[in-house]
């Protein structure tokens, strides 16, 4: 693109703990590094241990492709020093790294002739997130080849549908281990074990889901008996019983699966998963 660096910066907040810190630090690749203030862009470059601090944003032009980073209060500053900033934007690539959405912002830049990309860690060691267009988003997978990392492309837009699906599998899961190793403690099993066996019940599930899909389902072959589910919700009480209710009947109604034992299971008024753990 006949520019002078590989990688410009402008960033804001733990730029060091975010994949642009990760890169190599390799001067000829890393070139100006700029932010709110010249003295935030010498702390930043001397975090990183490359570049160099620019005085303004338009110092960004010498490289091929601008990496931005900022925590969520301080994103629309950089965004508008970004878009004030003397940038020739046709042909260069702007990468968004470990940030929030910000599909609005693509598409200004996008306007302006930019590609754009956004590459985030999500929670899985060796593994990053990537989505975009163009330059940006093979720039983004360039810098997943090297950081050694598994680049896991998603249409763009797509952002929402992946992060409902992390949170789905970690922070909407986190109660429901605790449910089930408080049970473990209430049959009579220590904190630390229940604990643990709590924990690889669910590890267990995740990896013969990843080997069988929908057929892992311990009931996708075998219908299970509607008392024995009936004992077990009593058993458990007011609290999470309703709510081990409304999961199973979940399970049933996704598999489309014995429409018998769903009626059984209705018999009740079903709770909302809210406040029930």
């Amino acid at each position: 693109m006949g520019s002078r660096f590989k990688y410009g910066v402008l960033g804001a907040g733990s730029v060091a703990k975010s994949l642009i810190g990760r890169l190599p630090a390799k001067t000829r690749d890393l070139g100006p590094v700029s932010a709110v203030s010249f003295r935030v862009a010498s702390r930043i470059a001397n975090t990183l241990r490359a570049g160099r601090a620019a005085r303004t944003a338009n110092e960004l032009n010498d490289a091929a492709v601008v990496l931005f980073h900022s925590p969520p209060d301080q994103a629309g500053v950089l965004l508008e020093i970004l878009e004030s900033a003397e940038i020739h934007w046709p042909g260069k690539a702007l990468i968004f790294c470990d940030c929030d959405d910000l599909r609005g912002a693509q598409a200004r830049f996008d306007a302006r002739g930019a590609s754009t990309a956004v590459a985030r860690q999500f929670g899985i060691p060796g593994s990053i997130v990537v989505a975009g267009n163009g330059a940006a988003l093979t720039a983004a997978h360039r810098i997943a080849r090297e950081l050694k990392l598994k680049a896991i492309e998603i249409l763009p837009g797509a952002t929402d549908l992946f992060d409902a699906a992390v949170t789905l599998g970690n922070s909407a899961i986190t109660p429901l281990i605790d449910c089930a190793a408080a049970l473990l403690r209430q049959a009579g099993i220590r904190d630390g074990e229940a604990a643990r066996i709590a924990s690889a019940l669910f590890s267990q599930t995740a990896s013969e889901y990843a080997r069988s899909g929908k057929q892992s389902w311990a009931w996708y072959m075998r219908k299970p008996q509607a008392e024995r589910i009936e004992a077990q919700i009593a058993a458990v009480g007011e609290g999470p019983g309703p709510v081990l209710r409304q999961l199973l009947l979940f399970g049933l109604e996704t598999f489309d699966k014995y429409p018998d034992v769903r009626r059984d299971l209705q018999d009740l008024p079903k709770p909302h998963l809210t406040s029930e753990l």
